[in-house]
């Protein structure tokens, strides 16, 4: 593997041992079962941004579990809104898509640590086009960095990416674990043309550790193109509130005409 050499990103933190490296692999597999919903800010890169759709700038986003969202903008502004609870359930949708059968994470119960996350993690249904921009899925579920399961051994090169730091930090007052990554020979991103971790570069990545989403991804060194990427910023501005359906519906049963005989 060709990982670029840079200085180090924390010069105070030891270097991580197996322990360390196994808890933050098992933070990354974990965000789907760490919240019931999230309320989070999220800065948009220009070069990710779709302004025709008032998805620019920084904007706030409702999650319930993988079935629901709802996104406002930084002027209070409806721009997106889209849910799955109500999605048909015919038996060509069954037939023709994999959200038939693959469950949601409330209903499979993982392999789990002494620590309570996620040490080896079944499949599950994904957010299937929810998100309204593609790279969202990634930053909220950020399981290709460390795998479905430990490699054997906890051998560093047989995982996705490989931890050249580690260092527990407090993140806009939110406890995280950062990391310092280069991506493996093994690492395949959950989307074809977006990585987390682009090939080629040492990369900065915080989890945030109460709910194992990416509160910052930043390219510290590399070459090519992916040197440019550009920095994705999170914030969680609250965790396992409840949010009714109507949140999350365009025109509300309530809503519509009564009919009359």
């Amino acid at each position: 593997m060709d990982v670029p050499s840079a200085p180090l990103h924390f010069p105070g933190s030891p270097m991580p041992d197996s322990t360390a490296r196994r808890k933050f692999r098992a933070l990354a597999r974990s965000a789907p079962w760490l919240s019931t919903s999230l309320n989070i800010e999220i800065a948009i890169p220009e070069e990710l941004s779709d302004p025709p759709r008032g998805l620019a700038g920084t904007v706030t986003a409702k999650l319930r579990q993988r079935e629901a969202i709802v996104v406002h903008d930084a002027a209070g502004n409806l721009v997106f809104q889209d849910e799955t609870f109500s999605a048909q359930r015919s038996r060509d949708y069954v037939a023709a898509t994999s959200s038939s059968w693959a469950l949601p994470s409330t209903l499979i119960t993982p392999v789990y640590t002494a620590d309570h996350l996620v040490l080896r993690r079944p499949e599950i249904a994904g957010f299937h086009g929810l998100m309204p921009l593609d790279y969202w899925a990634a930053v909220l579920d950020p399981v290709e960095i460390a795998g479905s399961e430990p490699a054997a051994h906890d051998l560093a090169f047989d995982h996705p990416t490989y931890i050249h730091e580690l260092s527990e930090i407090s993140y806009e007052g939110r406890p995280g674990i950062a990391a310092v990554l280069s991506a493996g020979h093994t690492y395949q991103p959950a989307l074809a043309d977006f990585a987390l971790v682009p090939a080629d570069t040492r990369t900065l990545l915080i989890l945030d550790q109460a709910t194992g989403v990416v509160l910052l991804r930043q390219v510290l060194t590399g070459s090519g193109p992916a040197r440019t990427a550009p920095d994705l910023k999170l914030r969680v501005l609250a965790q396992d509130e409840y949010y009714i359906n109507s949140h999350f519906q365009k025109v509300h049963w309530l809503d519509q005409p009564v009919v009359r005989s």
